[in-house]
């Protein structure tokens, strides 16, 4: 029997968090106008974005110790080209000025999932990207 696979036509996003119950609270919000791809490391994700189409990226990037921050300027250098948006959804409260290049927006914690898929939405229509599947 052959394998089928359904492709979304949603939008396809990262979201890379570390925390269980965070994860789970924005995909659930998340959902409602992406295809919300899950992470709680940063293992596999460029495997991910060299293979799929993907709009943008959420990310904690105080996961892995830090590695998050890492992750960042490998999407930033792997795909120059398609210039992915990333939206730092984090603990601490980091000035514009020390952020990656790449990094489209900046959210600090807590974060409500509805304000979360607002700004996530609000960042691919600047891109024209996207539109409200609501």
């Amino acid at each position: 029997m052959d394998r089928i696979v359904v492709q979304s036509k949603l939008p396809a996003i990262l979201l890379i968090e570390k925390d269980n119950v965070t994860l789970e609270l924005y995909q659930r919000e998340l959902c409602k106008s992406f295809e919300v791809l899950c992470f709680t490391e940063v293992d596999g994700v460029m495997e991910v974005m060299a293979n799929r189409g993907i709009r943008a990226v959420i990310i904690e990037p105080e996961i892995d110790s830090g590695q998050g921050w890492k992750l960042i300027h490998a999407i930033d250098a792997a795909f120059p080209d398609r210039s992915i948006p990333v939206i730092v959804c984090s603990t601490r409260d980091i000035y514009a000025a020390q952020l990656p290049k790449s990094v489209t927006k900046h959210l600090t914690k807590p974060v409500l999932p509805r304000e979360l898929r607002e700004k996530t939405l609000e960042v691919l229509r600047k891109r024209s990207q996207v539109k409200d599947h609501d």
